[in-house]
């Protein structure tokens, strides 16, 4: 029923986990550290940065350009909304 390499992997699983969890208490501080600064990191293409960088671009961008952006979003929304029909 139980294979031998069943056997060996569910065995390196528990001592690779084990190894981590050891690792990961001796340097947890480090490490929170590290994940509290990545937290405060804006990735270029991420939504929070789309976001600000629009709150930046609104105050430079035409009447026309926002009409125009509109009808796009308009657009994206129409067709969202025939995709979810046809799909049910």
């Amino acid at each position: 029923m139980f294979d031998k390499n069943l056997l060996f992997g569910f065995a390196a699983g528990c001592v690779l986990g084990a190894v981590g969890y050891k690792f990961y208490n001796e340097h947890k501080d480090d490490i929170e550290e590290k994940i509290k600064g990545l937290k405060n990191l804006k990735v270029p293409g991420s939504s929070e940065a789309k976001e600000e960088k629009a709150e930046e671009s609104n105050d430079e961008m035409t009447l026309e350009e926002l009409e125009a952006q509109k009808e796009r979003l308009e657009d994206l929304i129409a067709e969202m909304q025939a995709n979810r029909k046809d799909g049910v």
